[in-house]
């Protein structure tokens, strides 16, 4: 489970790296998220096993084998995370001589190395419907991640550089409210496929954590961000966004957990 939200949470900021306005952002900021790539590639190096075969399930109500638990699918992902901790830290030392084509360049791989890595996660089973049901749940969950951790690690960015362009973190807000419109089309689309495949208290709860924290947190912090920053306050919306943050993961965490339990990508 906690491979599962890593992968997500790497290759959602590894995504928000390769879309957002690069150029009117500081070399200071992708210095220091080159290293939180880093310690994230370097934990799924760490935690990523090879799975022994007896464990996976063949039933047909249980679509979802994911490629962390395949033999071959953890081999793959744990060389292209070992290939992006490297890579990181390479991007880390050209960042921090402001050296801005091999920076790019290196945020180009690793955003390649961990949508692969997802890709194997999401698609170990084959291509079908069902996962590629689950590929697009995962990019949309990686979107929102990334989306929230990355907007609120630039809105602190702005208290070491307070004149750089407010126009990225306004970019951060909108890309959240976009990740959270997935994020809702993709567990109602889950949900219409298979309802509530439980009767559980506790899943009960768990998806209504999900749905409140993964959906309409972000969309409506979002909303917020985008209100104050039309008054230029970056303090303010980078505190909004790191309580949003703690929502987000809480959110994410618990799907993370009915989808190793129920095998469905709410």
């Amino acid at each position: 489970m906690i491979e599962s939200f890593v992968l997500k949470l790497v290759t959602g900021i590894a995504l928000m790296w390769l879309l957002m306005p690069r150029k009117d952002v500081t070399d200071g900021f992708f210095r220091i998220q080159m290293l939180v790539a880093l310690g994230l590639s370097v934990l799924l190096v760490l935690v990523v096993q090879p799975s022994n075969p007896a464990q996976e399930t063949n039933s047909a109500a249980s679509f979802m084998t994911s490629g962390l638990r395949t033999q071959a699918g953890s081999r793959l992902i744990y060389f292209a995370q070992l290939t992006a901790a490297v890579v990181a830290f390479a991007g880390h030392i050209v960042w921090k001589l402001g050296r801005r084509l091999p920076g790019a360049i290196a945020i180009y791989a690793i955003a390649i190395l961990c949508l692969l890595s997802l890709a194997t996660a999401s698609l170990a089973g084959g291509v079908n419907f069902d996962s590629l049901n689950l590929l697009l749940s995962d990019l949309a969950s990686a979107a929102v991640l990334g989306a929230t951790l990355t907007g609120m690690l630039l809105g602190h960015w702005y208290l070491t550089t307070p004149t750089m362009s407010i126009g990225p973190l306004s970019w951060f807000a909108r890309a959240l409210a976009v990740a959270a419109i997935l994020r809702l089309l993709m567990t109602s689309f889950s949900l219409f496929r298979f309802g509530f495949a439980s009767h559980d208290l506790l899943h009960l709860l768990c998806l209504t954590v999900r749905i409140v924290g993964g959906i309409l947190v972000p969309f409506a912090t979002a909303v917020v961000v985008a209100r104050i920053l039309k008054y230029r306050n970056t303090q303010s919306a980078t505190g909004v966004l790191f309580a949003a943050l703690i929502l987000v993961f809480m959110g994410e965490m618990m799907a993370a957990w009915l989808e190793h339990d129920l095998r469905i990508p709410y």
